[in-house]
């Protein structure tokens, strides 16, 4: 895994650059949409620099995010990452408290990630900042789904504008070979 560090940690901190600017059009956004759009991008965020720093260890974990806490779910395969997920989410600007719910899976039952489920859960983080920043809380309706590069788009949104906004975005994001569009 060490040979293969350093493009993790360019996607890491190319997703950390653009979660780290604000949407364009927040300002014309009530406050639930832009409080629920900046959790789901804080929780993008801790997701991104869990990967980048966990490696395969973070693909099983789930982060929400409500205000200032930051959840994490799910099962890791070893036991110190349980304390370094905790670690990696209170280093996110906005995140004060984190409770923490991993599980250390049964290393017999737990299947590791490879590396290319790792760049496919990088892309998918990449796909998702984006879209929040690009259609504000329409992308928190858009299931996303990413395997080797060809992204799937799923879900209901407001209008075909949206739709067709969502689709020319993701065609544009480095990494993505190809969209699937399954949004109506």
């Amino acid at each position: 895994m060490k040979r293969n560090s350093v493009p993790i940690l360019a996607t890491a901190l190319s997703l950390t650059w653009l979660l780290s600017a604000p949407p364009a059009n927040a300002a014309n956004k009530p406050a639930a949409d832009s409080t629920e759009v900046s959790e789901a991008i804080a929780a993008t965020s801790v997701k991104s620099k869990l990967i980048d720093k966990l490696g395969a260890d973070a693909i099983h974990i789930t982060v929400s995010v409500s205000g200032e806490t930051a959840t994490l779910t799910g099962e890791v395969a070893k036991s110190p990452s349980q304390e370094i997920a905790k670690q990696v989410a209170l280093s996110v600007e906005g995140i004060k408290k984190v409770e923490n719910k991993l599980t250390v899976a049964d290393p017999a039952g737990f299947v590791a990630a490879s590396e290319a489920s790792v760049k496919n859960a990088a892309l998918e983080m990449k796909v998702r900042s984006i879209l929040l920043a690009e259609i504000g809380t329409n992308a928190l309706k858009i299931n996303i789904d990413v395997v080797d590069g060809v992204v799937s788009l799923r879900g209901k949104l407001d209008s075909p504008d949206t739709s067709k906004a969502a689709i020319q975005k993701t065609r544009s994001i480095k990494g993505v070979t190809k969209v699937i569009d399954l949004l109506s």
